[in-house]
Parts: structure tokens; sequence; C-alpha cells
């Protein structure tokens, strides 16, 4: 089965971010304090966040539309500037807050420090109102919508609920990749797509990650939120698929895993592709997985192609 996305559209609302990366090398300790001095070599930037799911969705051929909050500085300049290279469609909201940024600077192979501008994110009241009405009248667009919440602001409960409710109205599915505790704002989404991290923190104690507690624990939020599933992101141990229909648990397609920040990401907009395009949630879950197994194999936020995509299906 050859898939090509290019006539699928999704909306992505969530935190928007810049990830920064300065790779240099360490060859000496600085005389001023006990610290390694990285003599950068040579800098990259890279969609993160929302932007990184957005990123991801373009890359595999679909058509992505992303909307949030940047500030009016350099890196929101920047965000905007790699959005438009890479086909990204953007509606953003500008604050007088800095753009969420993480800089990390590496020496050798190892992270030596991140550096994060950012401050939580307040709407004002009009600014909110404004951006619901104008996203109100995207969604006859997109059969499909993703929340990207990473917790920064952006995902309000007022927005979210109004954002869920408004797509059910339309016809448009849910898809939510959450964070935090309060899953309240999620309740009538079609499908959440939590890490083990993120399932132990709204159950209130740790997950062990395995498949009897992963089921166990997902079905628990399942009922008591209301969710059609849940498809819990495991790392090394794949993922599992849990509804009242069908609990369904793969192993991990990649062999050796280098790095899985962005991983979630990846998942997001591969289930979002293929559930866009028609296939089942059973087979779209199998696509999600080979995903993720290509990009964990890749350092830092990476995304993959339709064709890496194939081939390896």
């Amino acid at each position: 089965m050859d898939l090509n996305f290019n006539s699928c559209k999704i909306l992505i609302v969530g935190d928007v971010m810049l990830d920064k990366y300065y790779f240099g090398k360490v060859e000496r300790i600085s005389p001023e304090a006990p610290v390694p001095i990285v003599n950068i070599v040579t800098e990259e930037s890279r969609l993160g966040g929302a932007s990184n799911v957005a990123n991801n969705i373009t890359s595999l051929g679909g058509q992505a539309t992303l909307c949030g909050a940047i500030g009016y500085d350099f890196f929101g300049k920047e965000i905007e500037r790699m959005a438009h290279r890479k086909g990204i469609k953007t509606d953003f909201v500008k604050t007088e807050q800095p753009t969420i940024t993480k800089a990390r600077i590496i020496g050798g192979r190892q992270q030596i420090v991140r550096i994060d501008y950012e401050q939580h994110l307040e709407l004002s009241e009009k600014a909110r109102e404004d951006f619901q009405i104008h996203l109100a009248s995207l969604f006859q667009e997109f059969p499909t919508l993703v929340i990207s919440d990473y917790g920064k602001g952006m995902i309000s409960e007022e927005l979210c609920s109004f954002l869920i409710k408004t797509a059910k109205s339309h016809g448009t599915r849910v898809i939510v990749d959450p964070k935090g505790q309060n899953w309240k704002k999620y309740a009538g989404a079609d499908l959440i797509t939590p890490n083990v991290k993120e399932l132990s923190d709204i159950i209130g104690h740790p997950v062990k990650n395995n498949d009897q507690d992963i089921a166990v624990a997902a079905l628990e939020i399942v009922h008591h939120y209301g969710l059609s599933a849940l498809l819990v992101t495991r790392s090394e141990q794949g993922m599992s698929l849990i509804s009242d229909q069908n609990i369904l648990h793969l192993p991990t397609h990649s062999q050796e895993v280098f790095d899985v920040s962005g991983a979630g990401d990846t998942v997001v907009a591969a289930l979002s592709l293929a559930l866009t395009q028609g296939q089942e949630i059973t087979e779209a879950m199998r696509i999600a997985n080979v995903a993720a197994g290509i990009v964990v194999q890749k350092i830092g936020t990476a995304t993959l192609s339709v064709e890496e995509l194939n081939a390896n299906l």
C-alpha cells in the first residue's frame, strides 16, 4: 500500500515554539568558573511544539494550517519564515510576550545547557474571543483538528472546550496531544495521545510501562472523561490503543532508539493524516508506529518523508 496524503487538510492549534541548536567543541574549561567553554561551530533552528506537528504533516505531504501565538521578536519572525518555507500556512496571534524558544548548547555529542525564553501565555479576553471567532470560520475546510498542548498557556480550558465543541458541530475529528492534569478541557475529543508519564500524571500515580498496567489506567481515564479512545505512546515499548471496543498493543518498529524528542509530534501527525485519509484507527496506529520508529533513529526534533514511510511499511 503506497500512502499519499496530498489531499489531507489538517488544522493545528497549540503552543508554537522554536528549537535552537548550537553545536560546538569543548576543548577547555573557563578560567572564570568551573564550566566548559563551547566553541560554536554550527547552529540550527527547527520548528518545535505545535509547529513540529505541522512540519511533520507537510513533510509527509499533507496540508497543514498552524494557529498559535508568537511574539513581535526575531524568533517569531524566524518561525514564520521557516513555516512558509516548508509550505505550512500560519495564522498567528501576536503578543507582547516572547516567542517560546528553547536553545540547546551541545558540546561534542553532549548537551551542556538549555536556555529557555518563555512566559506563561495569557491572552486577553478580547484577543481570545477574536481568535475564537476567527478559528470558527476555518472549521468547514478541515476534516481533522489537532490540539497540540504543551502546557504553555495557549490551550486554556475556555479555548480548548470551545475548539472541541465547535469541531464536533462541524463533524470535525479532534485529536489531542495532552499536557498537565486538567483533562476536563479535553472532554469530547475523539482521540488523546499521552505518553506514559502524561498518563501517570493524569491518573495520579506512576503507571508501569507494561501492557496490563497501561490498559487498566487508560480504560479508567477513557471512562472518567467520556473519551472515544486513548493512544498511549510508550517509547521503546511501542504504543497501545485503548477503547471500549479495542485494546491493541504494538511493539516499537525501531531497531535503535537514539532520541525520542519530537516522536510524539510525529505520531500525532501520521495518525491524523491516516485517519483523515479514511484509514481505520488500527491501521492508522500501525502507520503512526512505523513513522515514530523512523524518527527516533534521528537526532533532535526530526521529520520524515512519505517515501521513507512507504519504504518502511
